[in-house]
């Protein structure tokens, strides 16, 4: 899964962008052992649990002159390094006042 995070101004200049990969376990993005089966346990045993949540934190820092900008999270499964599904999209833009 890939979590990609970009900001935007009003006038379309990247101002963040930053992306955060997380692999299957066990697996690497070409389908290889990455792991021993001992080690896939333990990891497992330590990984996030089916419905349970986990929060990431993005510092963005913007320049004084930016008003506004678009922040977009996506979140995409990719099956194989080839084939890639976006999961879900947010988007929303922000204005801010800097005194």
């Amino acid at each position: 899964m890939v979590l990609e995070v970009t900001a935007t101004d009003q006038n379309g200049k990247v101002l963040f962008n930053e992306k955060r990969n997380y692999f299957e376990i066990g697996l690497d993005l070409d389908g290889d052992m990455r792991y021993g089966a001992w080690q896939i346990k333990e990891l497992m045993d330590l990984s996030l649990q089916p419905k349970e949540v986990q929060r990431e934190w993005f510092l963005l820092h913007f320049e004084p002159t930016t008003t506004e900008a678009t922040i977009e999270v996506t979140l995409t499964y990719c099956l194989s390094g080839k084939k890639c599904d976006v999961i879900e999209r947010v988007e929303e833009t922000l204005s801010f006042y800097v005194d």
